[in-house]
């Protein structure tokens, strides 16, 4: 969205409480006037819409997802979440939304861990969830190495049709609840691999048959 400079004559102690209000929500004052501005006069600024999108992920995976603090503004959100495998290693998660082609952003996911057993397993699940998705949602943007996932973030119908502009966080809730609930399904059948496979493809038949927007 194009933006430009504008001269405004505005009130010192207005100004004073603004700042005060952008210092507290992490935002520049130009960001905040301008969604103040936005909301008043009715208009939804691609920072809001990204705002609503965030608020519609944390209400859906608060039961299973912790909140992080924000790093870098309201293009991402942070959330956590730990692995039932000895030392509980901690799974980080971020979406950043941004459009880049049909991506509306891409979802990153690090986990951290001195065990090089547990890495080992951990690439094993990033290789058969990326099997998974090629198997049960088609050719996708998906790479890995040891300890990190990135996935563009391409939501659309399963004739496949892309519906970008109709998304309200709910279907990239649904996509990470499935990847979370399928790391931990896989971590706890460790000792079975193949009962682990059977209930991590579980996870993804589940993800793609429940939901009319796939990831």
């Amino acid at each position: 969205m194009a933006k430009s400079i504008y001269s405004l004559v505005l009130d010192d102690e207005v100004i004073a409480l603004i700042d005060r209000m952008a210092y507290a929500e992490g935002a520049s004052r130009s960001a905040l006037i301008n969604r103040i501005l936005a909301e008043n006069v009715g208009f939804s600024t691609p920072e809001m819409r990204m705002r609503d999108i965030f608020r519609r992920m944390e209400d859906i995976l608060e039961s299973s997802l912790l909140p992080m603090p924000a790093e870098s503004g309201d293009s991402t959100l942070r959330l956590r979440s730990a692995i039932s495998y000895k030392y509980n290693p901690t799974v980080k998660y971020t979406v950043a939304l941004g459009r880049e082609g049909a991506s509306i952003g891409e979802l990153r996911i690090q986990v951290r861990s001195r065990s090089d057993g547990f890495t080992l397993m951990l690439l094993q699940f990033f290789r058969l969830w990326a099997r998974l998705e090629e198997a049960y949602i088609g050719k996708t943007d998906i790479s890995f190495e040891a300890g990190r996932l990135t996935r563009k973030l391409i939501p659309h119908k399963k004739n496949g049709s892309i519906i970008s502009e109709a998304v309200d966080g709910s279907a990239i809730a649904a996509y990470v609840n499935a990847f979370d609930g399928a790391m931990k399904a896989f971590f706890a059948g460790v000792n079975d691999p193949a009962a682990a496979q059977e209930a991590v493809e579980a996870r993804m038949a589940d993800y793609v048959r429940r939901n009319d927007i796939i990831m």
